[in-house]
């Protein structure tokens, strides 16, 4: 029953034509963290995309993920779905001294589904582009490595890596 649920709310999406109004049905705060990773990112390149901000995490993904890209039947990237339940997204929806890490935490994100948007469903190419876009980040916002920055980087290494292996032993 969950499967059909969730088949229901990924046709529903496929409805909503821009970024606007695909947000216009969730609250106003995870909006605004969306906006904020947005500029983050680079608003010229990635404002224009098609986001979904969810809470809930389909089955078909794995547990830790944080965003998704959906397919059409050609496999071009059509749409990415955000989920607001993500560690880092509610990290950067309050208050607090890391909100900024938190929120560069979320613009990475951003910018490894939007290379799958571009470049198809290859997870080491986005995860790539996802670990460059953190370290010109933290290179241009510190100067310096910080604890923080250095754990977003860690954090997406070990995503990478473990996709990587799961492939590995797939193939095998």
């Amino acid at each position: 029953m969950r499967n059909v649920a969730w088949l229901f709310v990924v046709i529903g999406t496929w409805c909503v034509p821009s970024t606007v109004r695909a947000a216009d049905s969730t609250p106003a705060q995870e909006r605004a963290v969306l906006q904020r990773a947005l500029r983050l990112a680079g608003p010229q390149s990635y404002a224009q995309l098609s986001f979904v901000l969810t809470s809930e995490l389909p089955t078909t993904v794995s547990q830790g993920a944080e965003a998704w890209t959906l397919y059409d039947e050609h496999g071009m990237g059509n749409r990415i779905f955000m989920y607001t339940g993500s560690r880092a997204f509610r990290c950067a929806s309050v208050s607090h001294p890391d909100q900024g890490q938190c929120l560069l935490k979320v613009a990475s994100v951003i910018v490894h589904e939007a290379w799958h948007l571009r470049n198809g469903p290859d997870e080491v190419g986005a995860y790539e582009a996802q670990i460059i876009f953190l370290k010109l980040n933290e290179a241009s916002a510190f100067l310096q490595s910080n604890e923080a920055a250095a754990m977003n980087i860690r954090e997406v290494r070990m995503a990478r890596d473990r996709v990587l292996a799961e492939t590995r032993k797939r193939q095998h």
